[in-house]
């Protein structure tokens, strides 16, 4: 694949994950096509001065291998170009601050060295990571949009219809106090160790009935509520499968955090490129170039071209050539 990053000669020992990338996930080159969309959109000097990236992490940037999440290094060369350009980055992720921090934030901050724009919780909670003089992170809250009365009743009714009918469920619900984390409620006590071994990223789990769990939401603000159901218990499903089990206030999503964000930066969505790979990245409708990453159906039409990428390595080449248009258009803007 051709790129405008320099490549570093491969240790004598080249790690199990790398070969098994490169064997079930071959970078494609970009086509001719791709890369006229791409210089077409980015070629304009509005992209830098009034637009941006905004991307989705998991699926998109972020490759899970054994339980580690990591953004390949092609990504991360790519995504280094961009900010070279001064080119705005926003995140926006379904995770909730904490995880984004602990997960991702050192490799960021070590590509980006400015705080970081992040709409997280499905659009519930926006606001920047920063970075502090200690070698910390934090976060700063811009805005917060929790579940009404009528949203958290809904949860209560659809987790009574799952229980009265013999069944099992989780439910993870993310505090606006960020520093909470994520929080898991179980019906059974004797689930609790077994809940905390599989669920790592939570902050607290505990045990109790309906009436319980529903005294505790309604003590403070909720940004999002995830409920999983175990009915059809073949081992744990997948988390984050289904955005029907997610619980958020009326018309918050992906699309109107990512509005909001851009409007703090007093910025344009039209001008943006984003980046997604779920039915859940309906902020991909509204920006002025979509990059989809993977084959998954997204259920919506985008208003704008969509540039279609198999792989998560293929995005950083798709970066590069956004990185190399800026620079173009910065150098022609100059020279007006």
């Amino acid at each position: 694949m051709s790129t405008a990053c320099k490549y570093k000669r491969l240790p004598t020992y080249v790690p199990r994950r790398y070969l098994y990338m490169q064997l079930t996930n071959p970078v494609m080159p970009l086509t001719n096509q791709q890369k006229q969309q791409i210089s077409d959109f980015s070629d304009r000097i509005d992209l830098i001065e009034q637009g941006g990236l905004i991307t989705d992490l998991d699926g998109t940037l972020i490759r899970q291998d054994g339980g580690r999440y990591f953004m390949p290094d092609p990504v991360s060369t790519g995504l280094q170009g961009i900010y070279n350009t001064n080119c705005p980055v926003v995140i926006n992720s379904i995770r909730f601050p904490l995880s984004v921090i602990n997960t991702f934030a050192k490799q960021w901050f070590s590509i980006s060295k400015v705080s970081v724009p992040l709409v997280t919780l499905n659009g519930s909670q926006t606001g920047y990571i920063h970075k502090d003089k200690k070698g910390g992170f934090t976060f700063e809250e811009v805005e917060s949009f929790p579940l009404g009365q009528k949203e958290l009743a809904s949860f209560i009714s659809d987790l009574e219809n799952i229980t009265e009918g013999g069944g099992n469920a989780l439910a993870f619900y993310y505090p606006r106090d960020w520093k909470k984390g994520e929080i898991i409620w179980t019906a059974d006590p004797d689930k609790v160790a077994e809940t905390k071994q599989k669920y790592k990223s939570a902050s607290h789990v505990h045990a109790g009935d309906i009436k319980s769990l529903d005294q505790h939401l309604g003590n403070e603000d909720i940004s999002m509520i995830f409920l999983l159901d175990l009915r059809e218990d073949s081992g744990i499903p997948a988390r984050h499968s289904d955005h029907k089990d997610f619980y958020t206030a009326k018309n918050v999503n992906k699309s109107s955090g990512a509005k909001n964000m851009v409007k703090h930066l007093d910025r344009q969505i039209h001008h943006f490129i984003g980046a997604g790979d779920t039915p859940m990245d309906v902020f991909l409708k509204e920006v002025g170039l979509a990059l989809k990453v993977g084959r998954m159906d997204l259920g919506f039409e985008c208003k704008s071209p969509v540039v279609q990428i198999d792989h998560i390595e293929d995005i950083g080449d798709v970066f590069n050539e956004i990185a190399i248009s800026c620079t173009r258009s910065k150098i022609l803007s100059d020279h007006r």
